[in-house]
């Protein structure tokens, strides 16, 4: 993509607008993921992330619709237009970033951990043995999780499923895993803990009710 063309393009706006929103828009689609995908990472309030995310990214395409002009591939920097542009839209979604966040600062530092609803199962107290390995008892016990699963809400099957699929016997969750799971079901690991939580407790009960019945 000749970007330096689409962007002496938008700078005609006022004598050729078609032309402009044509160039703005191939200019847009092609960096609209890649710029979202760098803005989310820099945000690491929980609640409104994405709300948080579309706005700065509206924000730094203004910028470039209004400032078409302002950027210029420099071949000493960079090996190509493409990862040229990247680099400065980057550079513009940062200070926006900024911007973005200390005006919205008193909103953010009152902000609440998310929960559902205030008699769910993640408001249930941890306990320090809660995280004992219960992997080696997992394989006698499918049928028993399948059956407490079974009682969830989707969202809630879901993250025990992806829990016991990374977690590794024996060890502390790892921080990327932590981080990808917040990401995936867009809450905090504190709620993550308190379902997984409840669900290993309904284990240890459903699987002493059994071994009495044998």
């Amino acid at each position: 993509m000749d970007i330096e063309f689409h962007l002496l393009a938008i700078s005609e706006k006022e004598t050729h607008l078609k032309e402009s929103k044509t160039s703005f828009s191939i200019i847009y689609e092609h960096f609209r993921k890649f710029l979202y995908n760098v803005i989310i990472k820099n945000i690491h309030y929980k609640s409104h992330k994405e709300e948080f995310a579309k706005t700065i990214l509206n924000e730094v395409f203004c910028y470039v619709w209004n400032n078409p002009l302002a950027w210029e591939f420099n071949q000493k920097k960079h090996k190509s237009p493409d990862s040229g542009f990247k680099a400065y839209l980057s550079t513009i979604a940062y200070y926006k970033t900024l911007e973005y966040l200390r005006a919205n600062e008193s909103y953010l530092k009152n902000e609440m951990p998310k929960v559902d609803d205030v008699n769910n199962d993640w408001l249930f107290n941890l306990e320090a043995n809660e995280y004992e390995t219960l992997e080696s008892e997992l394989q006698k016990k499918n049928n028993v999780l399948d059956g407490i699963l079974a009682n969830l809400e989707p969202k809630k099957q879901d993250i025990v499923r992806v829990y016991f699929q990374l977690y590794e016997g024996g060890k502390k969750m790892r921080s990327e895993n932590i981080k990808l799971m917040e990401s995936m079901f867009n809450t905090t690991w504190d709620n993550i803990r308190q379902i997984i939580s409840r669900v290993k407790k309904q284990i240890k009960e459903a699987a002493k009710k059994t071994t009495k019945i044998q």
